[in-house]
């Protein structure tokens, strides 16, 4: 089991990469153009992405990915035993958010961003 899981994680973990350099291009970008375009209905949407592509990094998504298959592995038993008590509480004692409400805070920021990217990349605009 811990060998098909392996295939998937390093898949996981380059595609982070992969969003990483992204980013950090879009990040580029909407900096040396939001003077000249920022009016522009498409540029509002590249600058709804960049917000939430912000917001997913601040996730620490690698973190989260790390623990679960670490947990799904069985490689680390204490960290399965204080994952699970984690669940059960809605917030750590440090304020944080336990491990279950960050990943639902992900999938909802991911499904979130999917009609601005569209509209972004289907402007009618962008291909004058």
């Amino acid at each position: 089991m811990a060998v098909e899981l392996e295939i998937p994680e390093k898949r996981l973990k380059s595609f982070l990469c992969q969003l990483q350099a992204e980013y950090e291009i879009l990040d580029r970008i909407v900096y040396k153009n939001k003077n000249q375009h920022r009016r522009s209905s498409y540029f509002q949407y590249l600058l709804k992405v960049r917000r939430d592509l912000k917001l997913f990094q601040a996730i620490h998504l690698e973190e989260l990915l790390d623990s679960c298959f670490n947990v799904v592995t069985g490689k680390k038993a204490k960290q399965k035993a204080n994952l699970l008590e984690s669940l059960k509480r809605k917030k750590c004692d440090s304020g944080k958010f336990n491990f279950i409400e960050r990943l639902k805070g992900a999938a909802r920021l991911l499904s979130e961003m999917v009609e601005p990217m569209l509209k972004a990349a289907t402007h009618p605009l962008l291909y004058i």
